[in-house]
């Protein structure tokens, strides 16, 4: 992460990185301190191919004037924002998702009452931006981004990656990874070589690790958490329903599923080749429609075609 301003004489205003490294703003711009990260990652053991990672910015301005903050960051490729806060004289005030016009519309009332809120949109792909002001001389300001990502699938466990990025020292790093309804036989366990870990620690039905440091410097390499849970089983479905809070008409439903492949295919006595297929069929509203469902069955019945031709 890199904070900016550029030294003119309408508002100050200052670039920053968050997860992926971005080029940004002028070569000439000076640097902003950094001095305070928190990291917060959550994921369900009972479905845990997604989890939730929070990170809360603390920036301090050592200049004599006031600064405006042109904020940018990117998230994982994979990932979702699904809350942002600035802070209101230290406390931390969630933002509210609407339409794009809607936004826009309460953005300008509000700029016309004299107030400045905060607007976060969405550039591109998974890069957002917005603004921060003011930033008094000598004062602080907090940025929390709130973002949903997919754990990677390697083998028999879930991957969990969370970027921590930083360029300068912190005077504080703080780190809380939370995996709850883990089974003793599911403990999380960090990846070798990576420096910011702490062991996890089984407290009722939850597997915790806390980290504070101090006066920690940046590392030359990129900088994350990475640590796994060998919570897949073959032929374990793993699934999860989430109801929408604003209408409970509404609801969402997810599957994670490993099919009990062979390790080899058999041969058979008149040298037959047999091969397996699995097949995971969505049979929800959203796949009602009889043309895709054609469409695939047709699929299915050229992959058989091609494979009785070939006696398998």
């Amino acid at each position: 992460m890199a904070l900016r301003f550029n030294d003119d004489t309408n508002r100050s205003s200052f670039p920053m990185y968050f997860g992926r490294q971005t080029k940004f703003g002028d070569a000439a711009s000076t640097p902003l301190q950094l001095i305070k990260l928190h990291i917060e990652q959550q994921v369900n053991a009972t479905f845990p191919l997604i989890h939730q990672v929070a990170t809360t910015m603390t920036f301090r301005n050592n200049y004599n004037r006031i600064l405006e903050g042109a904020l940018e960051f990117t998230l994982p490729e994979q990932a979702i924002i699904c809350g942002f806060g600035l802070d209101v004289d230290g406390v931390i005030v969630d933002g509210v998702v609407v339409e794009k016009e809607k936004a826009r519309i309460t953005f300008e009332k509000e700029v016309r009452k004299g107030v400045d809120p905060g607007l976060v949109e969405n550039v591109q792909g998974n890069i957002f931006r917005t603004r921060v002001y003011p930033i008094q001389p000598g004062g602080k300001r907090i940025v929390r981004v709130i973002y949903q990502d997919l754990a990677q699938i390697e083998n028999d466990y879930f991957l969990f990656h969370i970027p921590i990025y930083f360029t300068n020292i912190l005077e504080n790093l703080d780190i809380s990874l939370i995996c709850a309804h883990t089974s003793n036989h599911r403990q999380p366990e960090f990846l070798p070589n990576i420096k910011f870990n702490q062991p996890f620690i089984n407290s009722n039905g939850k597997y915790c690790s806390e980290l504070h440091l101090v006066n920690v410097e940046p590392l030359q390499d990129e900088q994350s958490i990475t640590y796994m849970l060998r919570t897949l089983v073959e032929e374990e479905v793993m699934y999860d329903v989430e109801i929408d809070p604003d209408d409970h008409n509404q609801a969402y439903f997810a599957l994670c599923y490993m099919p009990p492949f062979p390790q080899y295919n058999k041969i058979i006595a008149t040298n037959q080749q047999t091969m397996s297929i699995c097949i995971l069929w969505d049979a929800s509203l959203s796949r009602a429609n009889i043309e895709n469902r054609n469409y695939e069955i047709n699929i299915l019945k050229n992959i058989l075609d091609i494979w009785q031709s070939n006696n398998i």
